[in-house]
């Protein structure tokens, strides 16, 4: 259908509402109260889990693994700040990728569907406030923060003709806003010096490094900015290729990584996804303040990764293992989208009274409103900055909210109606479709997480999928009883119970607690094998942190203690409570 087709239906339309090497938002859920045996009280409130405002400062990776074909497929989410004319990037690869570009929306999705979430089930057990019975209300929600920005043929590089040149130029192509050049070399400070001259900043500490992944037969992919493209062009990185143990080039990171930097990666494929050559750490949940939303997360999985020192900083903690069909497709493909034909257009004015803007709106991809423009796929803004410039002086979402006003302010000298055309498939609807292919033919989804300094980055870690392991929920739910007097008693996943501060407030457990429930090494079939256990010294440090507290549900008037932070939700549901008990009365 062409946009002047569209021109009956626009109206009619509501806009799609969008909502972030080498081979091989937010949403809330109120779950139901668990039932309790011989709880006093009886009475209860569910915190409701929240997710974790995802932390951006990392890198996040995803691969689809397909051992049929023996290939892989890995989408890079890149954050980059900084002038577009200085962003390069060099990439270790074992074999020659196929290259295209990727959604921002899946890794949106991906990361709110399967952030980790931690929640209180709040028991009143309190015999002399027994009311009989119990009601459940979602109320007060826990939980804080979690963390990737980062053949044949060839051309001569050198002029000389018949000569091998120090650095081949394997493929070269332009794909989205990127140019990508694959490159083949034997010496580091020959690609080093032809990257240098090529206009791709390098770090002066690369070269012994790059050594060692030519050393091992990998080309690397060169890649820059095209002339023109601005930074909000910038969207992930697609490659494909042949290869069985995906890998993350950490080696080559840790020139330009910060302390303990986060990183995330995720797994499509038919089972779940674990570290080859990296240990597998289970947390311990003591460690985590629920009380306080997990707001001590990161430090938590940086210490337990650590592991007691047996791991050396090179661990991943599984987040979630489980169904793909736990991430949303809004946002990322609409059939409306392919609609999109500006071939042969002359102007962005279709008709004296309908624009593209008009047919974008129509596709679901835009929105203006009186002031401001609403943009519902993050490529839609810097693709008409690019065709449609506003001139200067006049604000973007008033001139494309006019555009037919504007018409003899339009640049037709930016404007190509088949480029823009062309642009809006390869940038906008091809990716939204194979992200929709992906999730669709993958079953199974892992997300790992890790946090590693520089001095940690000795070795880049490989994968594997083992199909013998049990899932692994996203989703924590503690129980909190609340005594008479005293302390109020956390029973976590585990089995362990902890006493909380008499506020309420979540205690400094003993110095010695471990962080790590146990370090596991995981093989290619069959369970994990355990490395440590920690286990037994975390009940025994449990029993002695709780030893400088009481817990009395007993008999006698019930105390009034201060209220936490965290457990600032159970006057909510007090309230809500009282209101539901008033209403009973009243009938």
């Amino acid at each position: 259908m062409s946009p002047l087709a569209l021109a009956s239906r626009r109206r009619s339309l509501l806009p799609a509402l969008a909502l972030t090497l080498c081979t091989g938002a937010a949403f809330t859920v109120v779950t139901a109260a668990p039932s309790v045996a011989e709880a006093c009280g009886g009475m209860f409130c569910d915190n409701a889990p929240m997710p974790m405002p995802v932390d951006q400062t990392g890198e996040n990776i995803l691969f689809a693994l397909d051992a049929a074909e023996n290939t892989v497929e890995v989408h890079i989410q890149i954050q980059y700040m900084g002038d577009a004319e200085k962003f390069s990037w060099i990439i270790p690869v074992t074999a020659v990728p196929e290259f295209s570009v990727g959604s921002e929306q899946l890794f949106t999705n991906l990361l709110d569907a399967t952030v980790p979430t931690y929640s209180l089930s709040t028991v009143f057990d309190c015999a002399e406030n027994d009311r009989g019975g119990g009601l459940g209300i979602g109320c007060a929600a826990v939980v804080a923060d979690a963390g990737f920005a980062e053949s044949g043929g060839g051309f001569d590089t050198d002029g000389s003709q018949g000569e091998e040149p120090p650095v081949k130029v394997v493929t070269r192509e332009v794909v989205g806003p990127y140019f990508v050049e694959v490159l083949q070399s034997d010496d580091a400070n020959e690609l080093y010096t032809w990257l240098t001259d090529n206009g791709y900043a390098q770090d002066e500490d690369a070269p012994p490094i790059v050594q060692e992944y030519l050393d091992e037969n990998h080309y690397f992919a060169a890649v820059k900015l095209v002339n023109g493209a601005d930074t909000d062009e910038i969207q992930p990185l697609v490659m494909k290729y042949e290869g069985d143990e995906p890998c993350v080039p950490l080696r080559l990171t840790r020139i330009a990584a910060i302390d303990d930097m986060p990183i995330r990666v995720f797994f499509l494929g038919g089972q779940r996804a674990v570290p080859t050559n990296y240990r597998h750490v289970l947390v311990n949940p003591a460690r985590i303040d629920w009380v306080s939303g997990a707001d001590n997360y990161n430090e938590v999985i940086t210490m337990a990764v650590d592991g007691e020192g047996t791991t050396e900083g090179r661990a991943f903690v599984t987040e979630y293992a489980g169904p793909s069909s736990l991430v949303s497709f809004d946002g990322l493909y609409d059939e409306l989208w392919e609609q999109a034909d500006f071939v042969g257009v002359e102007s962005p004015i279709l008709t004296p009274s309908y624009t593209v803007i008009d047919a974008l709106e129509g596709m679901g991809l835009m929105l203006c409103g009186a002031n401001a423009c609403e943009y519902y796929h993050p490529m839609v803004e810097p693709l008409l900055r690019q065709y449609i410039p506003a001139p200067p002086g006049i604000a973007e979402g008033h001139f494309y909210r006019d555009l037919d006003g504007f018409a003899d302010l339009i640049d037709l000298e930016a404007w190509d109606g088949e480029a823009f055309t062309t642009a809006i498939q390869q940038r906008i609807v091809e990716p939204g479709a194979n992200a929709v292919a992906l999730l669709t033919r993958w079953p199974y989804l892992t997300r790992m997480f890790t946090r590693i300094s520089p001095h940690e980055m000795m070795e880049d870690p490989i994968f594997h999928q083992n199909g013998d392991l049990p899932e692994v929920s996203n989703t924590n739910q503690a129980t909190q009883f609340i005594p008479c007097r005293g302390s109020s008693r956390v029973e976590l996943p585990d089995g362990d119970s902890l006493l909380l501060n008499e506020d309420g407030t979540w205690p400094e457990l003993p110095e010695e607690t471990p962080w790590a429930l146990a370090v596991q090494t995981v093989p290619m079939k069959g369970a994990p094998q355990v490395e440590s256990d920690f286990r037994e010294v975390v009940t025994a440090k449990l029993e002695e942190s709780n030893e400088r507290f009481e817990y009395d549900n007993g008999e006698g008037g019930c105390s009034v203690r201060p209220l936490s932070r965290g457990a600032q939700g159970l006057m909510a549901c007090s309230v809500l409570l009282l209101i539901a008990l008033r209403g009973r009365r009243r009938r």
